[in-house]
């Protein structure tokens, strides 16, 4: 359970975010120099939940160049899914009961159902509805398999490789954003899973992955700009604020070492994205993969 949750909770923090629209060029690979570094880093646009891995050999090229990976958090943390559980309850004796009616209830259930082996519904009527729609996201890619991740990839081939491994952020950043958000908004965003049917959850879904695999950023930014979610209240504090965070430990560790950054690939576009911040700061960030 823990494991869906992790892929799934970074792409759950933009599916709802209008993005402000600003021209870069399409690619998921970037080159970071200048600026006083003695090597190149390279920036790395992932998605959180897809059935298959698919890298170029310009992509493995630039990881096997840098000698650490930067992820949004570190999920090679042994106490990271520790820190999860304490923190996926809703607060003060909270359930899904008390946000729903018995039909809106009724539809939660046969959404969740099966999603998470070894739990039924009524054992996860607590936990706080965010989660719920992280665990639900996992099975809209629709794979055979057990869904995989990009950044997941990274960490392993890090690992293998004994390569340093550290977060952008903390995974208490991450739990912080979402108790900005109310149990009421968190149960209506659900409750929108619930009302579509699963072909529709899937191809919505699968209309990100044919986005992302395209390299097509602009298309991704109108993509996720026409979602209606209230989650769009707190773009400030879901991508702006986290972009702007990155940008010292981008810089601090790239001048240590070259590094390999990966993160979700909308942090890359918009005026508040990773690469505009960076080349504002007098570095050459430079598309390689178009």
């Amino acid at each position: 359970m823990i494991k869906k949750v992790i892929f799934s909770l970074s792409f759950l923090l933009l599916a709802g975010v209008q993005l402000q629209a600003q021209s870069i060029e399409n690619a998921l690979l970037w080159k970071v120099s200048g600026n006083g570094l003695e090597e190149a880093s390279y920036l790395y646009g992932t998605i959180h939940i897809t059935c298959e891995i698919k890298t170029s050999d310009i992509v493995k090229s630039a990881f096997d160049k840098t000698e650490q990976l930067g992820l949004e958090i570190d999920m090679s943390d042994p106490s990271m899914p520790m820190e999860m559980m304490k923190s996926m309850y809703m607060k003060d004796g909270k359930s899904l009961a008390d946000y729903t009616s018995d039909e809106e209830l009724e539809s939660l259930d046969h959404l969740m159902k099966g999603k998470v082996p070894g739990m039924n519904f009524e054992m996860m009527q607590n936990i706080k509805p965010f989660f719920l729609s992280a665990m639900a996201m996992s099975s809209f890619a629709n794979c055979e398999e057990m869904p995989m991740a990009y950044d997941t990839h990274f960490m392993q081939r890090a690992q293998k490789e004994e390569k340093e491994i550290f977060g952008l952020e903390k995974l208490q950043d991450q739990f912080d954003m979402i108790d900005k958000v109310s149990y009421e908004e968190q149960v209506s965003e659900l409750l929108k899973m619930a009302r579509m049917s699963s072909e529709e959850n899937i191809q919505k879904y699968q209309n990100l992955i044919d986005l992302y695999e395209a390299k097509d950023l602009k298309g991704m930014m109108t993509y996720l700009m026409e979602d209606d979610s209230s989650v769009n209240l707190y773009q400030e504090d879901f991508l702006d604020n986290r972009n702007k965070n990155w940008i010292p430990v981008i810089t601090v560790k790239a001048k240590q070492a070259p590094t390999f950054f990966a993160f979700g690939a909308a942090h890359l576009a918009g005026k508040n994205g990773v690469v505009q911040l960076l080349r504002g700061k007098g570095y050459q960030v430079e598309a390689l993969d178009r």
